[in-house]
């Protein structure tokens, strides 16, 4: 079975307690994942403050999941958000969330590849929080999200550390799903061989980093 595949069905059986990583009611297992999970939470911060000096941008949120992310930046000046996901157990959920935030009528959601999905348009704003962890090659989903951009990119990779990373590594394989890591030198071979000449990385919860791309902007080098 294809890396594909079982990341899907993850997905698809896992939804409800991977969208209850989000959920702050008072619950302890929030507080305990903003501690040791918070690049969840860093990850989305860094993504909202890139965004809204584009305000009224619209945004392309690939590997959307439940929508959370897609709401958050919605409510931080997007003036539309399609969000793209092949699990279509993620993506109910994403669409109750939008409709009990009062958001529907800003947000799409896709069932699909972002790779391989027939988009009609291009957006403000491309960005893949959570995403990379699950591919094995991620060469073709940057370059199509390059494309897909008209003025930035970020995407976040996770970094692999010896204790972290390989109690990550046998978790997702009890669980059927592979992961995969990505050093900041690693991802400076990547952003040079898709295209994407101005870009910056940056730290994100001890264990990962964010790459926040500009698009024809011209400004050189990765830092």
């Amino acid at each position: 079975m294809r890396d594909s595949d079982l990341t899907r069905r993850y997905f698809d059986r896992s939804a409800t307690s991977f969208d209850s990583l989000y959920v702050n009611e008072g619950r302890l297992s929030y507080y305990l994942n903003s501690v040791f999970r918070r690049a969840l939470y860093e990850r989305v911060e860094i993504t909202i403050n890139e965004i809204t000096e584009l305000r009224g941008c619209t945004l392309l949120d690939v590997g959307c999941g439940s929508g959370r992310n897609s709401v958050a930046f919605l409510n931080a000046g997007a003036s539309r958000v399609v969000g793209i996901d092949f699990a279509e157990a993620m993506l109910a959920l994403a669409r109750q969330y939008t409709v009990s935030n009062g958001v529907s009528s800003h947000a799409e959601f896709i069932c699909g590849d972002a790779v391989s999905y027939p988009f009609f348009q291009s957006f403000d704003v491309v960005v893949a929080l959570g995403v990379f962890d699950y591919i094995s090659d991620p060469r073709e989903l940057l370059r199509r999200m390059v494309c897909l951009s008209n003025h930035k990119v970020i995407a976040s990779f996770p970094c692999y550390t010896l204790i972290r990373g390989t109690q990550r590594k046998v978790r997702y394989w009890m669980k059927h799903c592979p992961v995969y890591f990505q050093s900041p030198e690693q991802l400076n071979d990547l952003c040079k061989e898709v295209g994407l000449d101005g870009y910056r990385l940056v730290p994100c919860g001890g264990a990962g980093q964010v790459l926040i791309g500009r698009v024809g902007f011209g400004l050189g080098g990765g830092q």
